[in-house]
């Protein structure tokens, strides 16, 4: 009799513990699959000055979420950039783009962006911002615009867009580039990061 109780405890004992660790697993599994899911803090992005000669040169480029929902790039270059610096005498004018990759299924080395963020200059005195969607050969559509704005020191821009403007996708993949104005050729594009790599920024 006194065998088939400690038996009877002891096999009561053996299922809480069972029933402990396992729930201690399940624990852990919801943890770590919460961090792997949870938005990227911010994604910065560094470079050394002087490997594109003018003021276009990209020294740093960082993503985050802002307090108020919308995504919010900072691009630092340089030398101070104004908007006059992005106009041309001639040729193509200057431009500063966030490249981004809104597909999950997306190889950015394969194909190109589907979303572009860009600062151009509407005048020598004002920045233009705006989302654009890529589709194909088709010139670049424009879905919004970006708020532009400029830190004290002049050598970083900052822009601030919507995340409805990319679709709300659950993360990015993204890179930055800049391109001098009247000048057409690829030494005249700067990118960040370097040899065509991007960077993931979760959304959600």
């Amino acid at each position: 009799m006194h065998r088939r109780r400690f038996a009877g405890r002891s096999a009561q004992r053996r299922s809480r513990a069972l029933a402990v660790g396992g729930l201690g697993v399940a624990i852990c599994v919801v943890v770590v699959s919460a961090a792997f899911a949870a938005p990227s803090a911010t994604v910065v992005i560094t470079d050394r000055s002087g490997d594109v000669s003018g003021p276009l040169d990209l020294t740093r480029a960082s993503l985050q979420r802002a307090s108020d929902g919308r995504l919010r790039a900072a691009v630092s270059f340089a030398a101070s950039v104004t908007p006059r610096t992005l106009l041309a005498s001639s040729g193509p004018p200057g431009s500063v783009c966030l490249r981004i990759w809104t597909r999950a299924s997306a190889d950015p080395k394969a194909m190109p962006p589907d979303r572009l963020v860009c600062v151009t200059a509407r005048s020598a005195g004002e920045f233009r911002g705006g989302v654009y969607e890529v589709a194909g050969a088709q010139p670049p559509k424009r879905l919004s615009g970006a708020s532009v704005s400029r830190t004290a020191s002049g050598r970083s821009v900052i822009v601030r867009f919507t995340q409805s403007s990319l679709a709300r996708p659950q993360r990015i993949r993204f890179s930055v580039e800049s391109t001098r104005p009247g000048c057409e050729r690829t030494s005249c594009i700067d990118t960040l990061p370097d040899a065509g790599a991007t960077r993931v920024f979760r959304l959600r």
